[in-house]
């Protein structure tokens, strides 16, 4: 037999989301419309459906208990939804607001996010912005983002996307491994080389150097999916790395890392922003995509211009 939702635990959550932001009985019930007694009978069946104690209450005051932190801040998610869809529908949006969360590469900085944010926080003050910072690829309906920023093809046709900019890669190793291991001078040469392998960019054993040249890679002493990691490790000399040339712009300069195969490498990676399907109906997604594209529209474009247009990718 199909399971059938349990409104009447929806509405006992909504009542134990207005208990908390309120500070008290009295002053959810007068928020919701409700008795106290009525907004009391919800809590109450709530801890009875979840088997656990919600609220600590004395005369004076009401206090979380651990279970209750957990259960608020997903029933407190649940009445920013139901509010921003009850404006949406009845066409009364007008400004963005409640909980925004989104996932980033560890190495945001890189892509000016780290500051890209707090500007779109101080133009829209109502929105309260949950950031992780993660290179793994994210499930976007279990994990529950509203929008993440992906380096590289979209990897899941559920999602919507916009690409931001484009990057150019390069291939790169330190000094002192070139002097030990000679450096490659054309790319059947890598076959011969310690590779360090980022898995996030590019698959396992394969490093694709142009839309028309790809090879076959060694996998070195390292595989990772952390694009920082494999940076570290091609400093200290374990190999050769294919990595996003604005990560290692600064050691090439510094004489740390040299280029390889100038001539061949053409490929770039493009940075993304995605979402789940009709999340862009939301104004909170809606605003944050449309600031971050202006954003890095008026900033540098990553070495080859930026890609953008909203109505082509969804």
């Amino acid at each position: 037999m199909e399971d059938k939702p349990d409104l009447g635990n929806v509405m006992a959550m909504i009542s134990f989301a207005a208990v908390v932001s309120t500070g008290g009985f009295s002053s959810a019930a007068k928020l919701l419309g409700y008795s106290k007694a009525a907004v009391s009978r919800q809590i109450a069946k709530l801890e009875q459906n979840t088997g656990v104690r919600l609220l600590d209450r004395t005369t004076r005051s009401v206090a979380l208990t651990p279970a209750g932190r957990e259960m608020y801040a997903r029933c407190a998610r649940i009445v920013d939804e139901v509010n921003e869809a009850n404006q949406i529908i009845t066409g009364m949006v007008t400004k963005p607001r409640g909980d925004l969360k989104v996932n980033a590469p560890v190495v945001a900085s890189l892509f000016d996010l780290t500051s890209i944010i707090p500007r779109f926080l101080q133009t829209y003050p109502e929105v309260r912005l949950l950031l992780n910072l993660s290179d793994s690829k994210v499930d976007m309906l279990k994990g529950r983002f509203d929008v993440a920023f992906w380096v590289g093809a979209p990897f899941d046709s559920s999602l919507e996307s916009v690409r931001l900019r484009v990057y150019p890669m390069a291939l790169v190793a330190a000094p002192d491994y070139l002097e030990r291991s000679g450096r490659p001078t054309s790319p059947n040469d890598l076959k011969d080389h310690t590779c360090i392998v980022e898995t996030h960019l590019s698959p396992v054993g394969e490093w694709r150097l142009s839309d028309d040249i790809s090879v076959a890679v060694n996998r070195g002493p390292l595989t990772s999916n952390s694009v920082r990691m494999a940076r570290e490790a091609t400093l200290q000399g374990l190999g050769v790395s294919f990595l996003p040339r604005f990560l290692v712009e600064d050691d090439i300069e510094a004489g740390r890392l040299e280029t390889l195969l100038t001539d061949t490498v053409t490929q770039s990676i493009p940075l993304h922003i995605i979402f789940p399907r009709g999340n862009f109906a939301l104004s909170k997604v809606r605003a944050f995509v449309d600031f971050v594209r202006s954003e890095m529209v008026e900033g540098n474009d990553g070495g080859q211009g930026a890609t953008l247009g909203l109505a082509s990718a969804i």
